[in-house]
């Protein structure tokens, strides 16, 4: 991504969505997404109506993460926020010394975030307790990433400068790293003992995840900084070159490619046999997943680089138009928009009332 819009600090999220339980408060129907008038919002995901907003220094491209009661954001202002899921409150801060564009990550006890753009050309990533926010690693890497991280099997995932790095989860050591022929924006997938990620060589790579032996490569005609998501033993990603594949993720013989009119920096979603993907061309397309025929198209105003999440009934998706949209999964028709005061890097956390969470995950695929 960082070569079309925002050469330093341009979102990246992890791999698609799946659901997931946590201890979160029940009875809450809320979506949260931030922008580029530093705000992080909390909106109703039935309504459209704003519930709290919270304000940093400066943008937040980062995807939000919910976890232990909380939504977890990182921000351009250098810090990782901590806020009430309820009421937007904040619970504690941690300032990192790095532009945070890239998502964090939650699980047992511990936040992982970091990465974005210092200084002195150096990427960092950080491990937190959740509860006080005290440091309990970091991991260093030379130049400059907006990956985000993915926590599988005691393993943390991180794409860097021009490598994929494998680290230990408690310790943050490195296991191993796979070099690649250019940067790595893209967000790695881990499924099924394979770490899948993109390249600005135009590769998708699958990688061993206990090792870093490289399984397999699929050549592009662009930089691939969509995230991969796999569904179904298919791994669907976009790239620069202005296409959606899917590929047989055990080989990666290519199973079919949907053409759209822009490039495609957006991660797809994979939810009950369609992809959803975004585009440079202001479109959020649904495509069947099986054959990559097209069941509809929605229009925005202007790029999408956001990633989609969608829930039993909507889709959501936001623009650098400054919008949040709720779209009808099955008709691709609006149910409501909303209006923030910057454009839409970030994308979209649901809980719903459940209290079943519906983001940015391992998998990449939602039931």
């Amino acid at each position: 991504m960082k070569k079309i819009i925002l050469p330093l600090f341009s979102l990246l999220v992890l791999a698609g969505c799946s659901k997931t339980k946590d201890p979160t408060p029940k009875g809450i129907d809320a979506i949260f997404v931030g922008s580029s008038d530093n705000k992080l919002y909390a909106i109703n995901s039935k309504t459209g109506v704003k519930m709290w907003e919270f304000a940093a220094k400066n943008t937040v491209h980062s995807s939000p993460t919910l976890g232990n009661g909380l939504v977890i954001v990182g921000s351009s202002d250098e810090n990782v926020y901590t806020l009430d899921i309820q009421t937007g409150a904040k619970v504690w801060e941690f300032a990192s010394g790095t532009r945070i564009s890239s998502a964090p990550f939650y699980t047992d006890g511990t936040v992982y975030a970091g990465m974005g753009s210092a200084s002195n050309f150096t990427s960092k990533l950080f491990a937190l307790n959740v509860v006080n926010g005290t440091k309990k690693w970091e991991f260093s890497a030379d130049g400059l990433s907006v990956s985000s991280c993915t926590v599988a099997n005691g393993k943390v995932y991180i794409g860097g400068f021009t490598n994929l790095y494998a680290l230990d989860a408690k310790s943050g050591e490195k296991a191993w790293e796979f070099v690649t022929g250019a940067g790595v924006d893209s967000s790695p997938t881990v499924v099924d003992g394979v770490a899948y990620v993109g390249s600005n060589d135009y590769n998708l790579y699958a990688v061993d995840a206990l090792t870093g032996a490289k399984k397999w490569q699929f050549s592009t005609g662009g930089e691939v900084s969509s995230s991969p998501t796999v569904a179904n033993g298919t791994v669907f990603v976009g790239s620069v070159d202005r296409k959606l594949y899917a590929l047989d993720a055990k080989t990666g013989t290519k199973q079919w490619e949907f053409k759209t009119d822009g490039p495609i920096l957006s991660s797809p979603v994979v939810s009950n046999g369609i992809v959803y993907t975004g585009s440079n061309d202001y479109k959020l397309y649904a495509v069947d997943a099986k054959t990559g025929a097209k069941k509809w198209e929605f229009w925005t105003t202007s790029h999408i680089q956001s990633s989609p999440v969608a829930s039993d009934s909507l889709v959501y998706i936001g623009s650098l138009d400054k919008k949040l949209y709720a779209i009808d999964i099955q008709k691709g028709t609006k149910k409501w928009e909303f209006q923030t005061g910057g454009s839409i890097y970030s994308s979209p956390v649901i809980l719903n009332s459940k209290g079943e969470i519906y983001s940015s995950s391992v998998s990449g695929a939602q039931p």
